[in-house]
């Protein structure tokens, strides 16, 4: 076979298996939203971008923020099953603004109002969660950006609880999907917003019917478990979604979107589809007899530390006892030299002229 022959026939193979590589890579999506991010909740990583970083109105999608800290500073405070704070405060929201439909006097807890408020997007609810774990709503607004700035959302700034428009209210699709993400590994708040109806309790009697503005829910997608929707005429449509197959959760953010739910279903799609598979870690697995949370790593790096204190304690005892022995060989040399002088005759002390 000729050299010629031999070089088409390995290059006609190299092409062969290159189309099969590509024809294997899932290809990104197309989608209408303007900006978009996917991420691995697991492990934080990007499975897709597009705009993530450009600043937008996040709409209701801002109750994801408000949900964590009701549900962080309720526990914290005790007050989950304790009655919300209900004040004429509910009613100062724009005529259109979505509600949950609460008064004052109504009887409530924080963990039902909180559901309410996730399920039907109830901008009055977010309000009244805001005064019932800080005083005022500005105290509330002050810890959602604490919050955002340590989990490192720096395009993110907060004005209100609800998300109704404001010039300083913004957000972006990557740092929404991390706050999602965040709040997805809480159980509470992975309850709250998984519900596609509702019937939330009164605690004297009753109970109001909520549906789920969070369609996604509802798409049949595999493994669709929340999260929150948000429309402004500012920001356009935008969805935070999750799903969670195989014990893996992928989130997507979509911002100003003309096909929220269809964009969210292409976008969870691809993003399965590339997810790198995790290597068994220690630090994945919860021991069962161990305090609550600690893991294997945990567990390492502290006998670590206990094993290098112990090394430095038997290097002290074995110096002191080095030094020991020595004070105890002088004291030997010592006593042997005061015998052998006792042995001498003895010269009386002549001092010199």
């Amino acid at each position: 076979m000729s050299l010629k022959k031999i070089f088409c026939l390995a290059a006609a193979a190299c092409l062969t298996v290159s189309a099969a590589v590509f024809a294997d890579t899932p290809q990104p999506p197309e989608i209408s939203a303007h900006a978009a991010y996917v991420m691995d909740a697991d492990t934080g990583d990007t499975l897709y971008t597009k705009n993530a970083d450009d600043r937008a109105y996040p709409g209701s999608t801002t109750k994801i923020m408000t949900g964590i800290l009701g549900v962080e500073l309720g526990k914290a405070q005790g007050k989950m099953d304790q009655p919300l704070n209900i004040t004429s405060d509910v009613y100062n929201i724009e005529s259109d603004a979505s509600v949950l439909g609460i008064d004052p006097g109504d009887q409530i807890t924080l963990r039902h109002a909180l559901t309410g408020m996730m399920t039907v997007s109830g901008c009055d609810a977010a309000i009244a969660v805001a005064k019932t774990v800080t005083p005022t709503q500005t105290d509330f607004v002050a810890k959602m950006n604490e919050k955002a700035a340590a989990l490192g959302c720096t395009n993110t700034h907060f004005a209100n609880p609800h998300g109704l428009p404001d010039s300083n209210h913004y957000s972006t699709a990557r740092d929404m999907a991390v706050i999602a993400a965040y709040g997805m590994k809480m159980p509470e708040f992975r309850d709250m917003v998984s519900h596609s109806e509702y019937d939330m309790p009164y605690i004297n009697g009753g109970s109001k019917h909520c549906t789920t503005t969070n369609y996604f829910l509802t798409s049949g997608f595999p493994g669709a478990n929340g999260i929150k929707t948000g429309t402004t005429n500012a920001g356009g449509p935008c969805l935070v979604a999750s799903a969670t197959q195989n014990g893996r959760t992928v989130i997507a953010a979509i911002m100003n979107s003309d096909d929220r739910f269809g964009d969210a279903q292409k976008l969870m799609t691809y993003g399965f589809s590339v997810l790198k598979p995790v290597e068994p870690a220690e630090n994945v697995y919860i021991l069962r007899q161990a305090p609550a949370g600690q893991t294997l790593s945990d567990i390492k790096e502290k006998q670590a530390q206990a094993a290098e204190l112990a090394s430095q304690q038997k290097q002290e005892t074995a110096t002191a006892a080095a030094s020991t022995v020595g004070a105890k060989a002088s004291a030997k040399t010592a006593a042997k030299a005061d015998t052998a002088k006792a042995s001498q005759p003895y010269v009386p002390f002549s001092p010199a002229a």
